[in-house]
């Protein structure tokens, strides 16, 4: 069993915050920016551990954010915690990512591709048959008792009482009426949008995934990423198995039941499936789901049209971007950007760095004839914009090293300040110290990891 006592000290919180939280926005109902908080607390953090060891510490009530998920579908709601329990939580995550390496998952989606598009080419002579499924209001079906009961042996009873006091918290709509009560005792279901939501996702399906993998041979894959379901087999997959597979998951998820409009079986080749964004036409062909690539094409279509009306009017630039080639040069860094993803922290982002597990190239062709034919149209600036099949391989080969802009590679903070000016964020003639254009920086590389996600559009 972990010790609780070297996650929850003051000297882990100060780690905690200038690693993870001080280069980050805020956004709960204290609207408290993270340096306001921690000129607030730092000096009460030992009375705050103090609270989480006795199993004594409240969480003030979350924030409401909607998230849109499309027409005619009920808004995803998202839980966003005041600075402080951003802080909790974030450490409660690693407290409880140790006591649990088997629920963390470390794969990204492409991987899952990767491995899925690897066993139908290995078994691409012999008929491979799919299940596709997705369980329905997976966080909001979690079984609490179940959760508990397996967290109980493994974490201390402080952390325990914090994950129920975590989850027990009320989210509330921002300027709504403040209940009686920060606690609501739930039965189901967990918060969405904590740190601690995927881990307690995680550790809730562990039995579930054995039972599942010990029913797999060589001849079947088992893939499950959050709520999505994928099985592989050479084994003829039919009503009946079906019908078994939903039996298993009641037996084991308690309260889980699967999404009947997403739920689909057959032979690969004979009828496609999608998954996470993917779409699987056949044992050789790993497609793009038609969703994600108008999304795609939406938001490079929309930023090439607000690059024309603004190169029309320059009233309407972006701030301290005045000149027609510091314009130019504005807008064909961000169109780039947009087409071929980035780097930062070692990790890639962006639309084809999310979907590199396709084999499609023809629709990589289609897709850039779209951009520069049709998008670009008559533009000077169209020859200095990227070609997708290029970054398509550069990514393949080389991980984007040649053609993906490297944030990694902006370590000085006169790089940084230089990056900032060029992108109007920051006036050239102001006097900024270090510490507020490193804040200013990172701030905006959340911004353009938000706004990657966005482009990939939902997978699910």
């Amino acid at each position: 069993m972990e010790d609780i006592n070297e996650y929850f000290n003051p000297v882990h919180f100060t780690k905690f915050y200038n690693e993870k939280l001080k280069r980050k926005k805020g956004g709960g109902l204290d609207g408290l920016t993270p340096a306001t908080f921690w000129n607030h607390y730092e000096k009460k953090l030992d009375d705050i551990a103090s609270r989480c060891l006795s199993g004594t510490y409240k969480f003030s009530p979350y924030k409401e954010q909607l998230i849109l998920k499309g027409r005619d579908k009920f808004p995803r709601i998202l839980s966003v915690p005041s600075m402080r329990d951003r802080m909790i939580l974030g450490v409660l995550n690693q407290y409880l990512q140790k006591a649990f390496p088997e629920a963390v998952n470390n794969q990204v989606p492409n991987q899952y591709i990767k491995d899925i598009g690897d066993f139908m080419a290995q078994h691409s002579s012999e008929k491979v048959y799919f299940f596709k499924t997705d369980i329905k209001g997976f966080y909001d079906s979690i079984d609490l008792d179940t959760l508990y009961r397996k967290l109980e042996p493994s974490v201390d009873a402080s952390v325990l009482q914090l994950v129920k006091t975590a989850i027990n918290t009320v989210t509330v709509s921002k300027g709504g009426a403040r209940l009686s009560s920060n606690q609501q005792l739930r039965l189901t279901g967990i918060p969405q949008g904590l740190s601690i939501s995927n881990i307690l996702a995680g550790i809730s399906m562990l039995d579930f995934d054995e039972s599942i993998e010990n029913h797999c041979d060589v001849n079947t894959l088992y893939k499950r990423y959050v709520d999505d379901i994928l099985i592989l087999s050479t084994t003829p997959i039919d009503a009946r198995f079906v019908d078994e597979f939903k039996c298993e998951l009641i037996i084991k998820g308690v309260s889980l039941r699967l999404s009947p409009d997403k739920t689909h079986y057959g032979i690969v080749g004979d009828k496609s499936f999608e998954y996470i964004g993917y779409s699987f036409k056949s044992t050789f062909c790993i497609s793009i789901r038609q969703k994600n690539t108008q999304t795609f094409l939406n938001r490079i279509s929309r930023l090439i049209s607000r690059y024309r009306s603004q190169k029309e009017n320059p009233f309407t630039r972006p701030r301290f971007i005045i000149e027609d080639q510091a314009f130019d040069d504005y807008y064909i860094a961000l169109i780039n950007l947009k087409l071929s993803g980035f780097k930062t922290l070692n990790h890639l982002y962006g639309w084809l760095p999310y979907f590199q597990a396709m084999t499609d190239i023809q629709l990589l062709y289609q897709l850039d004839t779209v951009v520069h034919k049709k998008f670009l149209k008559g533009l000077e600036i169209e020859n200095k914009i990227k070609h997708l099949p290029k970054v398509y391989w550069d990514i393949k080969k080389h991980a984007g090293k040649n053609m993906l802009k490297d944030f990694d590679a902006l370590k000085e903070v006169g790089d940084m300040k230089a990056y900032l000016i060029s992108k109007g964020l920051i006036n050239s003639d102001f006097d900024y110290s270090d510490d507020e254009i490193q804040t200013c920086y990172w701030i905006h590389l959340e911004h353009l990891k938000k706004d990657a996600h966005m482009t990939v559009g939902t997978t699910s």
